[in-house]
């Protein structure tokens, strides 16, 4: 029988290892979002989708209201229907107004919990500002079965999504907007978030 290795918390827990000390454990990795959705139920997704908006609109724009948790962005998508450039931002708070009102979905979907933020599509409080901006990205691809890829852009190309993996941390009145600048007929954008104490 191998010898026993204490919790080291007075609980009377204990470990089994073998006959040279070594102890064999089963661990596994779980990304941060995950851990948030499942222990707190504090993942959310926020998800805007216009007929039509202006160039220049705040396709959506999301505010953390939360004065005790960190809203953590793990990752922003955005497509429309025309080439285009879509500008990710962090602006000065404004209180969200105009356009239509975005309610977070809770991505653990046993949890009750709502997210303590606002987030508006077609926004057009906050104040864009180019030393604001943390991401451009541009919804067009090329075709390049002829050598000339500039001759070749796509009016759309595919969705894009930006993984920022949790580094983008909004705190509280911390804000994300993503910005269109040529005028779209459509477009869908989401952000997806969990909250950190």
């Amino acid at each position: 029988m191998g010898l026993q290795i204490e919790d080291g918390m007075g609980g009377g827990h204990s470990a089994r290892v073998d006959s040279k000390n070594r102890l064999r454990t089963y661990s596994v990795i779980e990304k941060e979002i995950t851990h948030a959705s499942e222990g707190e139920g504090g993942a959310y997704s926020w998800t805007s989708a216009s007929a039509d908006i202006d160039a220049g609109d705040t396709a959506l724009y999301l505010v953390n209201n939360s004065t005790s948790s960190l809203l953590m962005i793990e990752s922003i998508y955005v497509w429309a229907n025309t080439a285009t450039a879509f500008k990710i931002h962090c602006p000065a708070y404004a209180t969200p107004a105009g356009g239509t009102l975005v309610t977070g979905v809770n991505l653990n979907r046993s949890s009750g919990n709502l997210a303590n933020a606002i987030a508006r599509t077609d926004e057009t409080a906050n104040t864009f500002a180019e030393t604001n901006v943390i991401k451009t990205v541009r919804n067009t691809y090329y075709s390049r079965g002829n050598g000339d890829d500039l001759a070749d852009i796509a009016a759309a190309g595919p969705g894009i999504t930006i993984d920022f993996y949790g580094a983008l941390i909004l705190g509280y009145h911390n804000s994300v907007a993503i910005d269109i600048i040529a005028e779209t007929t459509a477009f869908q954008c989401t952000i997806v978030g969990y909250y950190h104490t």
